[in-house]
């Protein structure tokens, strides 16, 4: 199976190569001055315990992380929204691997700051069999360290390219989540963290696979295992 690492990277080439030269120069301008902000940010890693949370799901349900905990690990994610490409390849790529997650008892929810109308839309247009919940305000991509303002390059950008965050999020703040990952432990512990500033770099489907195999995810598991030994 490709990698969504080569996904990401094989779209970022197509991408610019057909920008011109005065949006690349922007687009790069922001990818660094978001690169400054995340610098100063402190965010959710590994060994943390997750901050709990209840938002609407894509139908309008509520979705607590302490109640998907209560049934098995959970698999996080924060994306910026359906009308980012790299998301949209991103919640393609995890879809994939649904099955194999739910085989290993485990849950999988996506958050971006979308209104549920939005959330509905990205869910439906991307055929998506998971949870794809709204964060208003991106309260919860708050306490997770991992939201920044968008500045006037980036603003500016997004309306070159089309996107109207106003619109889609709901809101007049152009608030953004830092794309990320996360493994949770039914004991809310994250086992395995990745965030990046740079949009094309996503926490790998394999390894959220990878992490789920661990004998630490289950303390049940790993305690009848010391206990024969």
């Amino acid at each position: 199976m490709t990698s969504l690492a080569s996904q990401l990277d094989a779209f970022l080439d197509g991408l610019i190569a057909r920008m011109d030269p005065a949006t690349l120069a922007l687009w790069q301008a922001c990818e660094a001055e978001r690169v400054a902000m995340a610098a100063k940010t402190a965010r959710i890693g590994q060994g943390d315990i997750a901050p709990d949370f209840t938002l609407p799901d894509q139908n309008g349900v509520q979705v607590s992380l302490s109640g998907q905990l209560a049934k098995g690990p959970v698999v996080l994610g924060f994306y910026r929204g359906g009308w980012c490409p790299f998301c949209t390849l991103t919640l393609r790529a995890v879809d994939r691997i649904s099955g194999e997650l739910a085989r290993h008892g485990a849950t999988l929810l996506m958050i971006s700051p979308q209104t549920q109308c939005e959330s509905a839309a990205t869910a439906r247009r991307n055929f998506l069999s998971f949870s794809v919940l709204s964060d208003a305000g991106n309260a919860v991509a708050r306490r997770y360290g991992l939201v920044w303002k968008a500045q006037p390059k980036t603003r500016a950008l997004l309306e070159r390219l089309g996107h109207d965050l106003s619109r889609i999020n709901g809101t007049a703040e152009w608030d953004l989540p830092m794309p990320a990952g996360y493994v949770i432990a039914p004991d809310g512990r994250v086992v395995l963290a990745h965030a990046d500033p740079l949009v094309y770099r996503r926490m790998e489907p394999a390894a959220a696979l990878a992490a789920l195999r661990e004998d630490a995810l289950h303390p049940l598991r790993e305690g009848a295992l010391h206990s024969s030994g």
